[in-house]
């Protein structure tokens, strides 16, 4: 678990973590100096359950709550740290509204400098403790007298931490790891090394991430956690990644290491925003704040997508149009803060990573955006295929889930017969079967305005039914497989159809067989045999698919007297030896490697024979020939 302290400058935070820990977390020469914490700072210690804790301690000051945002992001649970000797402050209320906004509702109040002041004066401040948190996250948050300095209530402030998380559920194993970047720095002879807390999934020594934004892919070379190093870290660790193909000036605060799929990079996000009472006003369209994703900090432009302004603790749908790129997704909370004087005035949850253009006040947008919010995986899909057959990769980006959810979704509504899957693509049932429909139609129409033609291209077909060739291509060899079209090569046939030759072209056709006979054992190309009669590929095309024509290869035409015999020839080679070779084959029937080698591949590809190494084995007939 990963624990982040909160408080106003000077309560004794850093203090309170070296008492816990036995590591003072500020590492800035400046921090020491000055006795303030700039910057992050990490810790780390093992509960008495043997439970490891992470601690990320955070700056008080105001100045520095840009820094505090990096750092509270991936954190379980709060130590709320309020010095005894001076209550509720105003930098303790910034920070309680930042918890409010990342909802982070497990924590303890250390109520610090304990032995600084009168037990009856403790007293007071924690009551007024207990008002300040009512109806925030951590209003049921014990509170622990304490002091670093004298050692007192430590044990107690460990049991309690102890009770607190052992309520926390596991972080979940989603498949896909991601580390938003808030420290970057160079060991020597290591390299670039970024710390984060890890969410989404495992990491391992040897794994191949991107950094994001950019997409750039490195290579984790090591992993420490708490200074031990490991092969592989679990989701809620804190950990340190040695990487290679990146260095600190490519890699900075705010990026995120992740698995391809586990984050999206945008400059615009749909999402909730949650006004804080305390805001001065409802923001204007088109106004700049500071947006805190993560450890990220971007400006964001405000877009208002419903009628309203949002006032003062009310809340709405808004896109933020982003100044540079982020990585994020669905479920992301953030913090806004205005830009001039720097104060925290809302936030809320990423709705949608990958928004578009949508226009103001569109109802059954903002319900979509609903729907989205709420996260069900099956109403995400539902949604995102609600258009047409879409690629899994699409689909991917259009849910926004992982691989592994997007997997089992479309498993469970497959089974329940909402959705079928082609190869590469995804459609409901219903958008299916309509397509489906108009392919044969499309295909009946074509066969009755010209009787002779043998079909289809899917390129044809996809310009006439207004899709995607290679979806078309998909979908009509589904309908093969269920007996519905013939596949003609590149041409889409209707099952059933053969092509009307006329009296000429039946003249022509007997020519053309009676010339490829003539050829004997080793007959002329389909093209010569074209050339000679005066024939073309849509009458072989006709003949092939009319039985009488068999082609082996595509200038490789035998008649069907012609291929029959072979057929035997071979039969009968394999009824003297359990395998046969292309030049036994050859041998057999008198004519060439070429055409020997074309015969024996037409077999393969129609599972009579099967090529092991360089020889065939026998299958069976070919039923559909013979």
């Amino acid at each position: 678990m990963t624990v982040g302290t909160a408080g106003h400058v000077d309560h004794g935070k850093s203090t309170l973590v070296e008492a816990l820990t036995s590591i003072f977390p500020d590492r800035l020469a400046e921090e020491r100096e000055r006795g303030l914490t700039i910057d992050l700072g990490f810790a780390w210690f093992t509960l008495p359950s043997g439970r490891e804790v992470s601690v990320v301690d955070v700056p008080g000051h105001e100045r520095f709550v840009s820094n505090m945002l990096a750092g509270v992001g991936g954190i379980d649970a709060v130590l709320l740290v309020i010095a005894a000797d001076e209550g509720v402050m105003p930098q303790t209320r910034e920070h309680l509204d930042i918890i409010d906004l990342l909802e982070i509702d497990s924590g303890v109040v250390a109520l610090t400098k304990a032995d600084l002041v009168e037990e009856e004066w403790a007293e007071l401040v924690e009551e007024d403790v207990r008002e300040t948190l009512e109806g925030r996250a951590l209003a049921a948050a014990p509170i622990v007298h304490v002091s670093a300095q004298a050692r007192t209530g430590l044990d107690e402030l460990v049991e309690t931490l102890e009770r607190v998380l052992a309520h926390r559920p596991v972080r979940p194993d989603r498949g896909g790891a991601r580390i938003p970047i808030d420290r970057v720095f160079t060991m020597p002879g290591f390299g670039t090394v970024i710390t984060g807390t890890l969410t989404g999934g495992p990491l391992r020594v040897g794994d191949q991430p991107g950094l994001f934004p950019g997409s750039r892919s490195v290579r984790v070379r090591g992993l420490q956690s708490h200074q031990t190093t490991i092969d592989a870290a679990q989701p809620g660790r804190r950990v340190a990644v040695n990487l290679g193909g990146t260095s600190p000036s490519q890699t900075r605060r705010g990026d995120v290491l992740a698995v391809e799929g586990a984050v999206f990079e945008t400059r615009r996000v749909d999402a909730r925003l949650r006004m804080l009472p305390s805001a001065p006003r409802a923001l204007k369209p088109g106004e700049d704040v500071a947006l805190h994703i993560g450890a990220a900090a971007r400006i964001g432009r405000l877009r208002l997508l419903e009628a309203d302004p949002i006032p003062p603790g009310g809340s709405g749908w808004v896109q933020w149009r982003l100044d540079a790129p982020i990585a994020a997704r669905r479920g992301d909370r953030y913090v806004i803060r205005r830009l001039s004087p720097a104060t925290t005035i809302g936030g809320g949850r990423v709705a949608r990573a990958l928004a578009q253009h949508a226009p103001r006040g569109d109802e059954a947008m903002l319900d979509t955006l609903a729907r989205a919010a709420a996260g069900d995986p099956a109403t995400l899909v539902r949604d995102a295929l609600a258009g047409g057959l879409v690629t899994l990769a699409r689909l991917a980006r259009r849910t926004e889930l992982d691989s592994a959810t997007t997997e089992r979704t479309i498993a469970e509504l497959t089974a329940a017969d909402e959705v079928r899957s082609l190869r590469s693509y995804v459609g409901s049932v219903q958008v299916i079967e309509r397509l489906t429909l108009d392919l044969l139609s499309a295909l009946r129409a074509h066969h009755e305005s010209d009787p002779g033609a043998i079909g289809l291209r899917t390129s044809d077909l996809a310009r006439t039914m207004d899709a995607p060739a290679d979806a078309i291509g998909e979908l009509a060899a589904v309908a093969a497989t269920e007996g519905q079209v013939r596949l003609e090569g590149p041409r889409v046939v209707l099952a059933g159809h053969t092509a009307e030759l006329t009296e000429a072209e039946e003249h022509t056709a007997q020519r053309l067989l009676a010339h490829l006979d003539q050829g004997g054992l080793t007959p002329p190309s389909l093209n010569e045999a074209l050339t000679a009669t005066g024939g073309n590929r849509r009458l072989a095309a006709a003949l092939a698919q009319d039985g009488r024509l068999v082609l082996l290869a595509p200038d490789i035409a035998l008649s069907r007297d012609t291929y029959a015999v072979w057929l035997r020839a071979v039969r009968d080679l394999f009824g003297t030896a359990p395998s046969v070779t292309v030049r036994e084959v050859r041998d057999a029937l008198g004519t060439s490697r070429k055409y020997a080698l074309a015969l024996l591949e037409y077999l393969d590809s129609r599972a009579v024979t099967r090529r092991v190494g360089d020889a065939r084995l026998w299958l069976g007939e070919d039923s559909e020939r013979n």
